[in-house]
């Protein structure tokens, strides 16, 4: 029959986990051979040693090391850190203590066991992402539910109600109304169709990035004279030529789509009468497109939100708009490496700025 010190040699040899005897320092005096799968090194290389010593760079740098050594040196019954296993990838433990309490061998104080948890680690953070993917597709659900059934009812209303009008009286005149306003309306809702559409593709990460030469100016010139000179016939558009034009690489249709929402946010927030102005400024590195208006503003309190699915200041009053052709832009301008930003007063106007890499 194996002898008891026969026997823990056996469980010593096989045991998965890192079992260590440390000392009142907290230096490692017997290691498990599983050393060399949980931390990378023989059993003998880690005697001498204290686990802190095979903390990653990472680790330390993210958390104060002097409260972090005095928690392994004083341990509660179980931590879990970052090491560096051997001289290559980073890998997560956790440890178990277990003092001894009176030992007549002062030099065992102390008696650790350690797993590698990484795969754990791993897959909880896979499941808090996909969670937390679950969670935003949940509310953008909400909030389409929402909006579809508040903003899309009035476009909706009004082509009823002009249908209904027809059905009374076909004049010329009444005809030509209805189906002025008809059309308006078609385009209103083919508008927020289309925003709803590009914001699934990014929540579902479908939308593609391919972006080729072309010329900024060029571009919005374009999208003035075939849409927003359109659109709001009676706004004085001010474009500013650049001085020096050049062709920078970004993608045409998100690039055209940011340009697009700008230029009709400008326009529709702003009296008729009023003037936007559109430049597009060139520098060594990047390149900038200003588009100011002088319409109602948007409080300061409120800016920081504009950006966000579904959000609409509180002082848009009766315009119409689903709240999400900002988040997009946003998303089209991070996703060409550019930034986006925003200077506003309320009743005095608003100034974006979008700034590309070149």
């Amino acid at each position: 029959m194996a002898t008891p010190e026969k026997i823990f040699e056996l469980i010593a040899e096989h045991t998965t986990d890192l079992v260590c005897i440390h000392d009142s320092e907290n230096t490692i005096r017997f290691a498990t051979p599983s050393s060399k799968s949980i931390l990378g090194y023989p059993a003998h290389e880690i005697i001498g040693k204290k686990l802190t010593d095979f903390l990653s760079s990472d680790f330390i740098d993210e958390m104060d090391f002097t409260t972090l050594k005095r928690f392994f040196d004083h341990p509660e019954t179980r931590i879990r850190y970052q090491v560096k296993h051997g001289r290559g990838q980073l890998r997560w433990l956790e440890t178990t203590f277990t003092y001894f309490g009176k030992n007549p061998q002062k030099d065992f104080t102390l008696l650790t066991s350690t797993r590698d948890i990484t795969e754990s680690v791993h897959l909880t953070d896979d499941l808090m992402a996909a969670l937390s993917k679950e969670q935003e597709i949940s509310r953008f659900k909400s909030n389409l539910y929402s909006i579809a059934s508040h903003e899309f009812k009035t476009p909706l209303a009004v082509i009823q109600a002009n249908i209904e009008m027809l059905r009374i009286k076909r004049s010329e005149k009444v005809l030509n109304n209805a189906i002025g306003s008809i059309e308006e309306e078609v385009d209103r809702l083919n508008s927020m169709i289309a925003d709803m559409l590009e914001l699934k593709k990014l929540t579902t990460g479908q939308t593609t990035f391919r972006p080729d030469l072309l010329d900024l100016e060029e571009l919005v010139k374009e999208v003035l004279e075939e849409n927003i000179r359109k659109a709001y016939p009676d706004t004085d558009i001010q474009l500013k030529p650049a001085k020096k034009p050049e062709k920078i690489r970004a993608d045409y249709t998100l690039l055209r789509f940011v340009i697009t929402n700008l230029l009709g946010n400008a326009c529709k927030f702003s009296d008729k009468k009023d003037r936007v102005i559109v430049a597009v400024e060139y520098d060594e590195e990047d390149v900038k497109m200003i588009i100011q208006d002088f319409g109602i503003g948007i409080p300061e309190e409120e800016q920081a939100s504009v950006f966000k699915s579904f959000y609409r200041a509180k002082n848009v009053g009766t315009v119409q708009g689903t709240g999400v052709g900002l988040a997009i832009v946003k998303e089209f301008v991070d996703l060409h490496k550019g930034k986006v930003g925003l200077v506003s007063s309320p009743g005095e106007g608003s100034t974006f700025t979008v700034s590309l890499p070149k």
